[in-house]
């Protein structure tokens, strides 16, 4: 018995095999892209970022979220700037963002007031989505 091997082409002198994997893989692909696009999460969402909008009572023994809360004094501030004496000793500024909430609202933070950053750190920076002052 012989083994008879039989090419197909068409006119173009391609395999149709060929025509059909380079689609199929061409729509996996576009089905990956946009179905990964379609479950993208802004970063800031990642972050689970506790919603206070108030001091907290656990914040005066210094009990509260490091990863996402900056506890200290107002040293300085002006606008889009606000430097924190932390209770460790360390000073730090923070650059705040357009959109950055000050609570209560329409206060302007004053040296030596106690304050929060609520936010999280990206980087080794720390981002500053809400500021809130005890007052």
């Amino acid at each position: 018995m012989a083994l008879v091997r039989v090419t197909i082409r068409d006119e173009t002198g391609t395999k149709p095999f060929m025509k059909l994997q380079t689609i199929t893989t061409s729509l996996a692909a576009a089905a990956l892209i946009l179905c990964g696009a379609a479950h993208a999460v802004p970063a800031v969402a990642q972050q689970d970022i506790p919603p206070y909008t108030t001091w907290q009572p656990d914040w005066d023994q210094y009990h509260y979220d490091r990863a996402h809360v900056m506890l200290g004094k107002v040293a300085d501030f002006s606008p889009y700037r606000l430097t924190v004496a932390r209770r460790n000793g360390a000073v730090q500024t923070v650059d705040l963002k357009h959109g950055t909430v000050i609570y209560p609202t329409g206060a302007t933070p004053s040296q030596g007031e106690r304050v929060a950053l609520v936010g999280y750190y990206s980087n080794g920076t720390f981002i500053a989505n809400r500021v809130i002052l005890r007052m």
